[in-house]
């Protein structure tokens, strides 16, 4: 249904001859309602029998004294939630086959439209889910990398096939983009006139890959999370990148009063806290509070560090 209406949407569009925004959003890979699993389509449901959960160095992590009281409280992996972890992911990879269907659909039908070459797709997602790292056999909200790191994929003029920027993107900034995109000499935007500056920025010079000076820096926040894991208290903290002063870490303060620091390039796993053997560089604690109050061109700011 999603991907019937979606095409109608771009069909009368472009016989009216209107630009448009269209915001798909299908449920897939979420639980089905009432369910505790993924369901997929009739025709999808043994795409992918047997498919197993990745296993990267972090799945049923051994050791985690170093990790916060909540994490260390979970018992290793027992080899019934290893089954069930690869039973969802089998359902999740299932499910996610109808949109690939929606895409196919939706892109198929900007080409026959003619419209395909003056038309952005962007394609990404809310949040990671967890698959046993850390012991964490299933959920979210934690500031984890398999949480927060989601890829972005973007096609439209001016984007170079096969391009791969590595770059800090967040929600916030696709109001900017789109609507930079959006606008023109010939199409202008009142942007003068919005009644908020929004916290993120136009991604254009990234994928023009024409971006001459980038964000090094980005929040993580989350509320308490009492689903799964009880008692994993509320979280901020600062995710940086690798530039010519700072390597890529993360800082993160939990409203219990613990922390967490970790280098990911050496580290990309988060494996070990290097929190109690050295306390976080005092610009990245700074610039966490400076994340954590900001708005507006103020954001911009307190990301780049200044």
């Amino acid at each position: 249904m999603l991907k019937r209406r979606a095409k109608a949407f771009v069909g009368a569009s472009v016989t009216a001859g209107e630009p448009f925004f269209a915001y798909v959003a299908p449920k897939a890979p979420h639980n089905a309602e009432g369910q505790g699993v993924p369901i997929s389509a009739p025709r999808d449901r043994h795409a992918y029998d047997g498919l197993k959960a990745a296993r990267p160095p972090s799945f049923n992590e051994k050791d985690v004294s170093d990790k916060p009281p909540w994490i260390r409280r979970m018992p290793r992996l027992s080899d019934a939630n290893k089954a069930e972890i690869d039973d969802r992911h089998e359902k999740r990879a299932e499910s996610l086959q109808a949109v690939d269907d929606l895409v196919a659909g939706v892109v198929g039908k900007l080409k026959n439209k003619g419209v395909m070459g003056n038309t952005y797709v962007f394609f990404s997602s809310d949040n990671g889910w967890q698959e046993g790292e850390h012991r964490l056999d299933f959920g979210k909200w934690r500031p984890y990398e398999e949480d927060i790191h989601m890829p972005l994929l973007v096609r439209g003029p001016g984007v170079a096939a096969g391009h791969e920027a590595q770059k800090l993107a967040l929600d916030t900034d696709f109001l900017p983009t789109f609507t930079n995109l959006a606008c023109s000499a010939s199409t202008p935007c009142d942007t003068q006139n919005w009644s908020y500056v929004p916290d993120g920025r136009t991604l254009k010079p990234v994928l023009k890959g024409n971006a001459t000076s980038w964000r090094n820096a980005i929040l993580l926040e989350a509320a308490r999370n009492d689903v799964n894991v009880p008692n994993a208290p509320a979280y901020r903290g600062i995710r940086t990148v690798t530039t010519n002063t700072t390597t890529k870490r993360k800082y993160v303060k939990y409203s219990n009063g613990s922390k967490e620091l970790y280098y990911l390039k050496s580290d990309p796993h988060e494996l070990t806290d290097r929190y109690k053997a050295a306390s976080p560089p005092a610009g990245l604690v700074s610039q966490l509070g400076a994340l954590k109050t900001c708005a507006g061109a103020s954001c911009r700011a307190a990301e780049n560090g200044q």
